[in-house]
């Protein structure tokens, strides 16, 4: 926890106290807060709120107990089935190598994305922070088969861990906890615990593997639970720890997953665009397709697997194009070895391009590996990743995560991202992600002026256009995660390549969130006062031009939204909902973390029917489309099963 002032100035500014990435007079921060989380449609916006803990549920689970977190690229909370608290962050860019795709993030925000203490004085104290608590378990007796738990049984606890990754490193004042719970004493005691490195832990890329094994009778009874804490600084984004891989059962070895074959995808694989995670719909030629993509395949088997990949692309849910990337006859475990390198299934070439786009449109691609084997896998639920080619009105080389913020020192310190236009277009607009919490009050006060460059030898070069000076903002709204600074004046620009960004008002610098896992450095610039400079930090900067018309989805008036004419009932509902067609060109159901759970294209029925049993206990948003009408109508429906 040492040096690390909360106030915000001293905290985000004096850089030197921290051990970020410093390269010329660019550097990386921590952020205070979670912009998956922050602008969720669905957050109670609470930023004060902290932990509540239960120890009591209704439902009591049997061994065994495993959570991988692979539902993580639909999912930002835990398995709810599993846990009783959501207050750790599941995701898929925070770890480093994890052993199967999806990690619960250990941090200094509560769930909502806001520090736990955003006012916190004294930082050189560790406080608890999150809980991931299990639901009650019975270990007394097997259901399956009767068995009464006995301590020579080798019931266990095992799971994965990793400090820092691509987040903040924990310092020796700051630590990862296991309780378990004593069910008939009512008391909860302390198994395991991992204290933080006084390094920065750079080198440290390797998940670790805990084993606990549970002796005592006291936890071998019907109600046990276990939970996960850490203790951190609690006024950002600071202290990350990884969880992966957690398994509760009987008959477990202390050195080895013996019974862990199991091959898993470790990342969501890389976009089909060769430049982009997004772009302009009508900017898209065949020309930014990438010639292949990266896929992370691993083996978690301590010997040789035979192994396929595949994957399939969808347009409203109709097949569009197949690949069979064949057999790898012996993965070798990824211990040793690293990730899959055959070819065709680690770096695929398409014969494959998106046909010509009329309107903003979203492609689903399904990747898929399978075990050849007599023994079947056994974590399924990783050998599935889906992942969303977006083609909206903006270009974003990010991938909608932030895990740092990038900051330019210098008195008018300028940054740039370069964008190539196909076609003559129209830019209206700016997203800049700027951490919004902390003392936002006053780090409002700072001002910058964005600015368009032309090509200098691919350098920004004269100044084309500049927009009133303005002060960091923030919104939260859906579908508008980061706050759109619009022109003045729309700027008509022809084909060709152009710098966009901002020069700040003060020399300290503003931070703009950054993601670690898509690397663009080749197009970031920025000029600290002595001229521009080639970003020589691997990650892109999380701001997106915005061409074309104004739109806020699929090409409708903002103007025109409203959430009083859509009938949804029952809400709350159990197993279905109904909705009152008015015409409707599509409907869209959102999960709470803005992920699209299905699309109805063109109902014909008066009153439509949503079948819910397959839908997790949550809010969703249920978005309609009239077209003919030109209004859009959005509104939250409650699943309680």
């Amino acid at each position: 926890m040492k040096n690390k002032l909360s106030t915000f100035f001293v905290w985000f500014f004096c850089l030197t106290l921290f051990p970020f990435l410093n390269k010329g007079q660019e550097k990386l921060v921590p952020l205070r807060g979670n912009i998956n989380l922050i602008n969720s449609p669905f957050n109670s916006i609470d930023k004060n709120n902290q932990n509540t803990f239960k120890t009591l549920s209704t439902t009591t689970l049997q061994i065994p107990f495993l959570d991988d977190f692979s539902y993580a690229p639909t999912s930002k909370y835990p398995n709810m089935d599993l846990w009783i608290d959501s207050n750790v962050f599941v995701n898929t860019t925070y770890a480093i190598a994890p052993p199967s795709i999806g990690v619960a993030t250990f941090d200094g925000l509560n769930k909502n994305g806001y520090p736990y203490m955003p006012s916190l004085t004294n930082t050189n104290v560790a406080y608890l922070s999150d809980y991931l608590t299990s639901k009650p378990i019975n270990l007394k007796v097997v259901a399956a088969t009767s068995q009464t738990l006995q301590p020579s049984d080798s019931v266990a606890l095992i799971f994965y861990y990793q400090a820092r990754g691509r987040g903040e490193n924990p310092e020796v004042g700051d630590s990862l906890i296991v309780d378990m719970f004593k069910p008939n004493q009512n008391l909860w005691q302390r198994v395991w615990s991992k204290k933080g490195n006084s390094s920065p832990n750079s080198s440290d890329t390797a998940f670790k593997r805990a084993f606990v094994r549970i002796k005592d009778t006291a936890f071998l009874q019907n109600g046990f639970q276990f939970r996960f804490k850490n203790y951190a600084n609690t006024s950002g984004d600071f202290d990350n720890w990884h969880v992966d891989y957690i398994l509760l059962n009987k008959n477990l070895d202390p050195k080895a997953d013996s019974s862990a074959k199991d091959i898993a995808f470790g990342y969501i694989p890389t976009t089909l665009l060769y430049k982009y995670n997004c772009m302009p719909w009508n900017q898209y030629t065949p020309n930014d397709m990438a010639i292949k993509n990266n896929v992370y395949i691993r083996n978690n088997d301590l010997v040789g697997l035979n192994m396929t990949y595949s994957l399939q692309i969808f347009q409203n849910n109709s097949l569009l194009y197949s690949y069979n990337g064949g057999a790898n006859g012996n993965l070798q475990p990824f211990v040793g070895n690293g990730w899959s390198n055959f070819t065709s299934h680690s770096n695929p070439v398409f014969n494959y391009t998106f046909a010509p786009l009329t309107d903003s449109t979203d492609f689903t691609i399904k990747h898929f590996i399978f075990k050849n084997s007599s023994n079947a896998d056994s974590i399924p639920e990783n050998d599935t990743v889906i992942q969303t080619q977006k083609f909206r009105n903006y270009f974003a080389y990010d991938d909608g995560s932030s895990e740092g913020g990038y900051v330019v020192q210098g008195s008018g310190g300028k940054l740039a991202q370069k964008y190539t236009l196909n076609v003559q277009d129209t830019l209206r607009a700016l997203r800049i992600y700027f951490d919004p919490v902390g003392n936002l009050q006053n780090f409002s006060t700072y001002n910058f002026t964005i600015n368009v460059w032309g090509d200098n030898a691919g350098s920004p070069g004269n100044v084309i256009y500049t927009n009133t000076t303005t002060t960091v903002k923030y919104i939260n709204a859906p579908f508008k995660p980061m706050f759109e600074y619009q022109f003045n004046t729309p700027l008509l620009l022809s084909p060709g390549n152009y710098f966009i960004g901002f020069q700040q008002g003060v020399a300290s610098g503003i931070p703009v969130g950054f993601d670690k896992n898509y690397n663009s450095n080749t197009n970031l610039f920025f000029d600290s006062g002595s001229g521009w400079e080639q970003s020589t930090i691997y990650g892109s900067v999380m701001m997106n031009p915005i061409f074309g018309k104004k739109i806020i989805y699929v090409g409708l008036n903002e103007n025109n939204i409203t959430n009083e004419q859509l009938n949804l009932f029952p809400n709350p509902c159990n197993t279905n909902f109904n909705i009152h067609n008015q015409n409707f060109e599509s409907i869209t159901i959102y999960n709470c973390t803005g992920q699209v759970i299905n699309t109805i294209y063109k109902p014909a029925e008066d009153i439509i029917n949503i079948n819910t049993t397959n839908f997790s206990n949550g809010i969703y948003l249920i978005t309609c489309i009239n077209k003919q009408n030109n209004f859009s109508i959005s509104k939250k429906i409650i699943v309680q099963h």
